[in-house]
């Protein structure tokens, strides 16, 4: 079943997940191939990617508010910031700005089905 058709509303019904440092809210998701829509809220100074993030799937990200900084950049990226990473491509480790953190909305793409094999 592809990702559902969702008309403007509030998140709440959709998984929410929620440690001291993150919340994961998925706002879309397909079973079957596994792509999301994910809204995520680091916490001030929350860490993350060590030593390095790499993924099998697409991952678009755009920053919502706040700001984080890339490690291995050694930069900062402020709200308006977007990324579109192909699978495999290697990536921070990050940290979310201590004051305010980061919230971003991401969107995981994995490859069809057909391509994987």
């Amino acid at each position: 079943m592809p990702k559902p058709e969702i008309e403007f509303g509030t998140v709440m019904p959709y998984v929410t997940t929620t440690t001291p440092s993150l919340i994961t809210q998925i706002l879309s998701s397909d079973p079957g191939t596994g792509d999301q829509t994910v809204l995520l809220t680091h916490a001030p100074a929350r860490e993350w990617g060590d030593p390095v993030c790499q993924h099998d799937y697409w991952e678009e990200a755009y920053i919502i508010e706040g700001r984080l900084y890339d490690k291995t950049l050694r930069q900062w990226f402020p709200a308006g910031s977007y990324c579109c990473r192909p699978p495999g491509m290697l990536h921070g480790p990050y940290l979310a700005d201590g004051t305010t953190g980061v919230k971003e909305i991401c969107y995981l793409r994995y490859a069809r089905k057909e391509d994987r094999l």
